[in-house]
Parts: structure tokens; sequence; C-alpha cells
């Protein structure tokens, strides 16, 4: 019951991301005065070297001047501008307001104002037509601060001779991190004793890559693998240390990652209180990489710690870690080939979404910020409670890239993430499973993986 509530609760916070992720709260249209919008400080663009709220209160703390968060442009710049960071009007009453360039900019520049009709319509007007009022389309609050109608710009903006051979690439090089997991897969297997062919466990992966299309995380994936090798083998013990394993190995090469991109972590941070939450988290993300790999390692030594961990859940979480870590002990070798294997793998990943970018035409970004941006994309994934991750990578590219790349393109890099992870990557899965002539071989569930590790169990000789 709690598997299933859990499950449901993880589609119900993707549907509920995608919900709010178009929701916009408090925007709408408002006036400003026609004849002042050529007056100096009638528009601002954002500062990029405006801190973000860490920095803020470490400037703060050391006394230290804050620079102003918002730059005055003229109206001539301001659209020229909204193509890197935020533009925004003062009003008729004075205040500033973010506004959406979209609604108002062309190939002249600000061209484009609203005059509101007796029936309360508005309509679209040449700012030389204007009336004394002119009113602008504000920007709300948003978790994407896009429109449908951009991200459809956007992708009818696509050119096909830039599109085609970078998404080709996209597809190529996580095709080669998913090789590398499945030789992973095969080495932690063998520093088990357990012999099976690479062609086999490539069907087998993509089967699970199948399952796992509407799967949280990668719960459909495990499930298969874990459960066809325990069918294979009839050694259920071997075949779960072996997953319980590859799970740290990826969590520690994820982590290795994102350190090797943290370097780059202050070139996206400029006004980004996510980015500069992540750059600052060098040290715990460092220290919990070298935990990993001394849990890898040398599990004895944590075992006497086990006492302290509180809770009977976590207590038997923790002892599961370390006895999966210590089956391992005499196989060192085993496990630095398997956790190189992950590294290459996590970097198949950023590098996919790199080649996203490139086939976005994204401007305006450097290929470490899109990298560095990939590999904490990935970590969010695997925390957040979401179906597959969908919802959670496109926000965190918006995020982290949305104010140079525009965040109808940072939503579309994350998003076209997920077509290449599930369409091509994974359907043809689909197809081995109606290939292959086993009548084993069907969506399982809970019960089904219990009854097989049961009959393993009794099948297993006596020693």
């Amino acid at each position: 019951m709690k598997q299933t509530l859990s499950l449901f609760l993880k589609f119900g916070v993707t549907l509920g991301i995608f919900v709010a992720i178009f929701l916009e709260f408090g925007g709408g249209y408002r006036p400003a005065v026609t004849a002042t919008l050529r007056d100096a400080g009638a528009f601002e663009a954002s500062n990029p070297a405006y801190p973000g709220l860490l920095g803020r209160v470490s400037a703060r703390l050391h006394g230290l001047p804050i620079p102003p968060a918002r730059l005055a442009v003229s109206i001539d710049r301001v659209c020229w501008e909204a193509a890197e960071r935020a533009v925004f009007v003062r009003l008729a009453d004075g205040t500033m307001r973010r506004f959406k360039p979209l609604r108002h900019c062309g190939e002249g520049g600000l061209t484009t104002v609203y005059a509101r009709m007796p029936d309360g319509r508005f309509t679209p007007v040449s700012i030389a037509g204007a009336p004394p009022e002119a009113w602008f389309r504000i920007q709300g609050f948003q978790l994407v601060p896009a429109e449908a109608s951009e991200l459809w710009a956007e992708i009818r903006a696509l050119s096909f001779g830039v599109f085609v051979p970078w998404f080709l690439a996209a597809m190529a090089v996580k095709l080669l991190g998913i090789f590398a997991n499945i030789w992973r897969w095969q080495v932690l297997l063998r520093g088990q004793g357990i012999e099976l062919p690479f062609v086999q466990l490539t069907n087998s992966y993509f089967i699970g890559r199948y399952f796992g299309i509407v799967t949280p995380s990668t719960m459909g994936l495990d499930a298969w693998r874990l459960y066809e090798t325990i069918r294979l083998t009839r050694r259920p013990v071997e075949c779960t240390t072996v997953i319980a394993v590859e799970r740290l190995l990826g969590l520690v090469g994820l982590f290795t990652v994102i350190l090797c991109f943290m370097p780059f972590a202050g070139r996206i941070t400029n006004g980004q209180s996510f980015g500069e939450l992540v750059g600052a988290m060098k040290v715990p993300i460092a220290a919990t990489t070298l935990f990993g790999l001394l849990i890898l390692l040398q599990p004895g030594w944590f075992r006497g710690l086990l006492r302290l961990v509180p809770g009977g859940r976590a207590r038997r979480f923790a002892e599961n870690v370390i006895d999966a870590a210590t089956a391992y002990a005499n196989r060192r070798s085993h496990l630095l080939l398997a956790l190189l294997l992950a590294i290459i793998g996590q970097v198949t990943t950023t590098l996919m979404y790199f080649a996203n970018a490139m086939s976005l035409a994204t401007h305006n970004v450097q290929p470490s910020e899109v990298l560095f941006a990939s590999a904490v994309m990935t970590f969010g994934t695997f925390v957040a409670p979401s179906a597959s991750g969908e919802g959670v990578r496109e926000l965190v590219f918006v995020w982290l890239l949305g104010a140079k790349a525009g965040a109808a393109k940072a939503f579309l890099i994350g998003n076209l993430g997920f077509w290449i992870e599930k369409i091509p990557l994974s359907v043809p899965g689909g197809l081995i499973l109606l290939l292959r002539r086993d009548p084993s071989l069907h969506a399982i569930t809970r019960d089904d993986l219990e009854r097989v590790r049961r009959e393993a169990e009794a099948s297993a000789p006596v020693a």
C-alpha cells in the first residue's frame, strides 16, 4: 500500500509541476504614460553583477557594497537587453514592473504596445499611434516565466540543418552512456561470480528502460533487471547486492561529475540564488563523495557506527548498503572499473544536454555552464518526487540557464532530453520484449519479484 501511495504521490507531483509551470499569478496588462517612454529611467534591465541571496548576505556580513539590482536602459536598447536578461518598464503609478518583451519587441526594437478598448479588450498598436496610456503585458510569478506561444515560437524558429545533426549526436552520446552502464552492470555481476553475456544484459537493460518510461526514477529499470537476473541465476542475494552497489556507485559518480564542473558554477550564479546555493554546497558534496567512496572501499570501518543511526528503517537501509559493499571487499578492481563506467555514464548525460542546447542554437551560454547545469539537473531528478524526473529537469534548466538563454529555450533543453531518453532510447525495449519468445516476460509487480526470490532461495543448495 505504501509503495502504491508513493507512486501516486510522485505522479501527482509531476502533474502538479506541469500544471503550475505555465500558471501565472499577478500578471496581466498595466498602463504606462506614453509620453514618458523615451525619458531616462523609463526602462531598466536586471544587473548581471547583482548577487543572489547568499551573495547579498555575504556582502552585508563583510560590509561590502551591493550593486543595484537593475540598470537603466534606453527604449532603443531595451529589446536588445531582453535577449539576455529581464527588462522592466515604469508604469503610470511610478512603479517598475517586469514585462514580456515577446509581446512588444519586433525587428525594429520596441515597436508594439497595447491600447485598451471600450469593451475592456486590449489590442496591439504601434508606439507612434499609441494613446496617452500605453498598456504593457506584465510578467507575473511563474515557475517558468514563459508562455506556450513562446515555446512554439522557439520550435518554429528551429533550423533543421542545425537541429537534426545535433539531435542525432545527443542520441548517440547518450547511447554510449547506456552501453557504459550495461558494462558496469556486467562488471559488478562478475564481481559476484555471475557470468552473463553482454548481449543478453543489453536486451534486459533496454526492456527495463521500456518499463521505466512511466515509473519514477529508475524503479522500472532496476526492478526488471533484478527480476530477470534472479530468474536466470537463482542467486537473489548476489543480484540484489549488485543493484544496491550500482546505485551507490551511480550517486558517487554523479557527485564526482558535479565537483568536476563546480569551478564553472560561478559563471551562472550571478543574480541566481539557486545557482549560488549549488555553488556553496561544494564542501558537503565533496564530503559525501568521499564518504561514499570509503563505504565502497572500506565498508568495515562503518559497521560499528550503525548503532548510532536512529530509527529501525534507516538502520536497516545503512546495514544493507554496508553489507552490499562488503560483498566486494576483495574485488576492489571490479568496484574501481564500475566507478569509472558510472562517471562515464554521467558525463554522457551532461554531453547529451549540451548537444540539446546546440540543436536549439542556444546563445549567450558557455558549454561549461550547460554541462554544470546538466549535472545538477540529474541530481535533481534523483531527489525530487516526480515520475521519470519530468518537470524537474525543465525547472532546473530554467532556474540555472533561463537568465542567459531565455526561459523558453532553457525549458526546451531539458524537455528535449525527456523525449530522447524515453522514445528512441526506451521504446525499442518494448520491441525486444515483443520479439522475445519467453512467456515469463511481462510487466512485473512486487509480488512477482518476491515470488522469484522465494523460488530461488528454495532451490539453492544447502551448505
